[in-house]
């Protein structure tokens, strides 16, 4: 019983990972672009990206997993506002 609850579970992760974690729509190869505005969208992605992460491993209660991707999150997000916790 115990091994098909695990089959269970692996599979119910197997299959909502991909929905957390699919890429999001390539960015443009637009000259238009700077690299600072690609910096911004990739943060911003990043930033979500890590968001999922941290709801799934608090979900299945991976507690220091989640802090270190929460603090991932954090500085992903002060990227966003062209800050970084590194710099300072």
């Amino acid at each position: 019983m115990l091994r098909s609850a695990v089959a269970e579970d692996a599979v119910s992760v197997s299959l909502s990972i991909p929905a957390i974690i699919a890429p999001a729509a390539p960015l443009q190869a637009d000259a238009a672009l700077s690299a600072d505005s690609e910096t911004d969208e990739s943060a911003i992605y990043l930033f979500e990206l890590l968001v999922a992460a941290r709801r799934l491993a608090v979900t299945r209660r991976h507690k220091f997993l989640a802090y270190l991707i929460g603090m991932a999150a954090e500085e992903a997000r002060l990227l966003t506002q062209g800050r970084s916790a590194a710099r300072q």
